[in-house]
């Protein structure tokens, strides 16, 4: 039985003599090997990240509901959803962020009104600012008058108003893949 694997190529012809592969390296052809393993390395990681499913923030509503538009998101990057709160026609900006592991959570509340404060159930600091951490999955929302909803996703600002009737229901969710035909 041949103890060698059959890629070994026989040195003279016969199955009972292998070659030994003998590697010699000098200081210059080591050096080329590692520059070599280097690129291989970072071509296959620039592949690799190519082909890793890209994380969205997907925006869909209207009746029937359907994806209304789709944002670049990275996991652990704070964006922000503003409005008017309608028991209290107070601003409100949320500052929320995604965590594959959690999903979304809002992690700040920001509000000159007190009675917002009092919704949530928190104590603003002297600023008008509350810190939180409370997950909420996917946000949907139901408004009589989007004109001051804005979702804020890094340099890309969007207005709700003009997406949906005013009355139907907006939903924001993370999902992970092409889901915008990117």
């Amino acid at each position: 039985m041949n103890r060698f694997p059959k890629f070994w190529r026989f040195c003279n012809g016969t199955d009972k003599v292998m070659c030994k592969p003998r590697l010699h390296f000098t200081s210059h052809g080591m050096r080329s090997v590692c520059i070599g393993m280097y690129l291989v390395l970072a071509t296959w990681m620039l592949s690799a990240q190519a082909a890793w499913p890209a994380t969205e923030l997907v925006i869909s509503g209207g009746e029937p509901e359907r994806t209304l538009m789709c944002l670049s998101l990275e996991a652990g990057t704070p964006f922000h959803l503003e409005f008017i709160n309608s028991i209290y026609l107070a601003p409100v900006r949320e500052t929320l962020i995604y965590e594959p592991a959690e999903g979304i959570s809002i992690i700040r509340v920001e509000s000159p009104s007190a009675g917002v404060f009092e919704y949530y159930g928190l104590t603003p600091d002297g600023s008008g600012t509350a810190l939180m951490r409370r997950s909420v999955g996917e946000i949907r929302i139901r408004s009589h008058d989007y004109e001051n909803h804005r979702l804020t996703v890094g340099d890309k600002s969007v207005r709700f108003k003009g997406l949906v009737a005013d009355g139907e229901s907006v939903t924001i969710k993370v999902l992970t893949g092409d889901n915008c035909g990117h």
